[in-house]
C-alpha cells in the first residue's frame, strides 16, 4: 500500500508538471502572437504614412519609416507567402524612397532585393507613386555580366549576416543562395535569389550583408568587366 501511495503521488506531480508546462508553453504562444498581432497594427498604420509620403513626395520621412519598418519586420515576421508580400512591399517602398531622394544605386538594389522576394511586384501599378513609381515600372537592367569560367570576381572583405530576430524566434535556419553581378568598380549590383526559401528575412539579411562587402572584380585582359558572383549563407542558430 505505501509503494502504491508513493507511486500515485509521483504520478500525480508528474501530472501536475505536465500540465505547469503545457500552461508555460500556452502562455508563451499568446505571448509572442499577441507580439506579432500588435506589431502588425503598428505596420499598418507606418505604412499607410510611408505611403501617403511617397505621394506627397515627403522622401526622406518615406526612408527613414521604411527602414524603421523593415527592422520591425525582419525582428518578428514569419515564413509564407503573406509575409514576403509584406517585407518585399516596404523594401520597395525604401526603393522609391531612395529614388526621390536621387540615391540611383541605393533605389537599384533595394528595387532588385523586392523583387527577389516577391517577382510579381513587378507587374504591379505604382504609377500612383509619380516619377519614382514609374522608374520602377520602367526600370530595366543596364549591366550585362561577363561569361568567362577562369576570371571571377573575388571578395575581399566581407562579413557574416546576422541571422534575423523572427528567424530565431520561430526556429528556421537554413542555407539561402543569392547572386550579384560585382561591377567593374568592385561593387556588388542587381541582387537575385537563387535558392528558393519561405523565409523573406532570411532573404534580406543575405542580401543586406553582401552589399556590403567589398570584391576585387573579375578580370580579363587586364581590363575589369562586370560578373556574376554566387553565395551560399548559411543561417544557423545562435551560439549558447
Amino acid at each position: 500500500m505505501r509503494g502504491e501511495g508513493t507511486r500515485l503521488r509521483a504520478k500525480t506531480a508528474s501530472i501536475s508538471l505536465l500540465r505547469g508546462v503545457m500552461r508555460s508553453l500556452a502562455l508563451s504562444l499568446v505571448l509572442a502572437l499577441s507580439a506579432v498581432t500588435l506589431s502588425a497594427q503598428d505596420w499598418r498604420g507606418q505604412l499607410k504614412m510611408v505611403d501617403k509620403d511617397l505621394r506627397s513626395e515627403h522622401y526622406a520621412h518615406a526612408r527613414k519609416w521604411s527602414i524603421k519598418l523593415i527592422n520591425s519586420m525582419c525582428d518578428h515576421l514569419g515564413t509564407g507567402l503573406d509575409s514576403m508580400y509584406t517585407l518585399a512591399t516596404t523594401v520597395a517602398y525604401r526603393a522609391m524612397a531612395e529614388k526621390g531622394l536621387g540615391r540611383d544605386a541605393e533605389a537599384d538594389w533595394y528595387w532588385h532585393t523586392a523583387l527577389a522576394m516577391y517577382p510579381k511586384l513587378a507587374k504591379n501599378d505604382w504609377k500612383p507613386y509619380g516619377e519614382v513609381g514609374e522608374w520602377l515600372s520602367a526600370h530595366s537592367d543596364d549591366l550585362k555580366p561577363a561569361e568567362s569560367n577562369d576570371a571571377r570576381p573575388v571578395a575581399i572583405k566581407k562579413s557574416d549576416p546576422k541571422c534575423p530576430l523572427g528567424a530565431i524566434a520561430g526556429g528556421y535556419y537554413q542555407p539561402v543562395t543569392i547572386s550579384a553581378i560585382i561591377d567593374a568598380d568592385g561593387s556588388a549590383r542587381i541582387p537575385t535569389l537563387v535558392s528558393s526559401t519561405a523565409a523573406p528575412t532570411l532573404i534580406y539579411a543575405a542580401l543586406e550583408a553582401l552589399k556590403e562587402w567589398q570584391f576585387q572584380p573579375a578580370s580579363i585582359d587586364g581590363t575589369a568587366v562586370p560578373m556574376k558572383y554566387e553565395v551560399t549563407v548559411d543561417f544557423q542558430p545562435p551560439r549558447p
